[in-house]
């Protein structure tokens, strides 16, 4: 990992006819820092926010290959949990890399 990193984190449950400007408002902060020199991004992949960040980054990551992203999952089960779904696996199999801070959960690990 080079250069300057931007890590997300968000709600889960959004107003659905809040999304769309959800989604615009991350697409001009994420431009706006790769346009400042970031080039990793890392999201923990909970529903909502952090998986719609991630989408955008492999989007921009198309055009821009410099860009990486990184996955950083809470404990073991949650990346099963994630990997059961097709579009969350898909995602995680684009990622530059998947690091798991621990195998168990505890209450300490958000």
């Amino acid at each position: 990992m080079k250069g300057k990193t931007c890590c997300v984190t968000g709600h889960r449950d959004l107003p659905q006819n809040e999304i769309n400007k959800i989604k615009a408002a991350l697409e001009h902060e994420i431009d706006a820092a790769v346009t400042d020199g970031f080039t990793c991004f890392m999201s923990g992949f909970a529903d909502g926010v952090d998986q719609y960040f991630a989408e955008l980054v492999l989007e921009r990551k198309q055009t821009n290959p410099a860009l990486e992203l990184i996955a950083v999952i809470p404990y073991r089960k949650r990346l099963d949990s994630l990997n059961k779904k097709t579009r969350t696996r898909e995602l995680l199999e684009a990622c530059a890399d998947v690091v798991v801070i621990q195998e168990k959960y505890l209450p300490s690990v958000y």
